[in-house]
């Protein structure tokens, strides 16, 4: 199989997508700005579209892309924290409740020319945490940089009552859904070794 260009400097996508093909990492550099009046589900499409179209026409990259942004949904969009105090708030509201994590991601090929741009969504409960939990998993500095202020694959996991969907959605591709895409839109398996 060809090279995937990855639009994006995530150490989690990286790891997740690159056990299955090589990878080209081409970060894209793009605004992120919120638009609260968007639905979950369409503010993360259209980033991975945003991002995946950066790559095309600024960076003048050719072949498959795929690009992608998670954020965590519970009555609002949470994204990724600005400081401690926000990564507290944040957990504190996921205490003892469900909420759901958004992956957004675009698939493309310019060459083909053929875009597709999906979305998955994975429900995740958090056990009651005390102040004391909450600012022991903080001390780790685990939430920098992650979506609704924590990491399932590390500490975060001890958060966590329960999962229903893609728990690598939850890292941040859900990659059973992206593999049926890739083989059903641009014959490729990430199974195939061989290609």
């Amino acid at each position: 199989m060809d090279k995937i260009l990855l639009a994006s400097k995530s150490p989690r996508r990286i790891e997740i997508l690159g056990k299955y093909c090589d990878l080209e990492i081409v970060p894209a550099q793009i605004d992120e700005v919120c638009h609260t009046k968007m639905r979950p589900e369409e503010f993360v499409m259209a980033l991975s579209l945003k991002k995946a179209l950066h790559i095309t026409h600024e960076e003048e990259k050719k072949g498959l892309i795929i690009a992608a942004d998670t954020i965590v949904y519970k009555d609002d969009i949470l994204e990724k924290p600005k400081d401690r105090n926000d990564a507290f708030r944040m957990l504190k509201s996921l205490s003892g409740d469900k909420h759901y994590v958004y992956t957004g991601f675009s698939i493309m090929d310019e060459e083909i020319p053929l875009r597709i741009i999906d979305y998955d969504v994975t429900e995740v409960e958090f056990y009651d945490l005390g102040d004391d939990t909450i600012n022991s998993y903080l001390d780790t500095e685990e939430y920098v940089d992650k979506a609704g202020a924590y990491g399932i694959q590390g500490y975060g996991e001890l958060l966590v009552k329960s999962v229903k969907g893609s728990y690598a959605n939850v890292v941040g591709l859900p990659m059973g859904k992206i593999n049926q895409i890739l083989i059903k839109y641009f014959n490729k398996n990430l199974l195939d070794k061989t290609e």
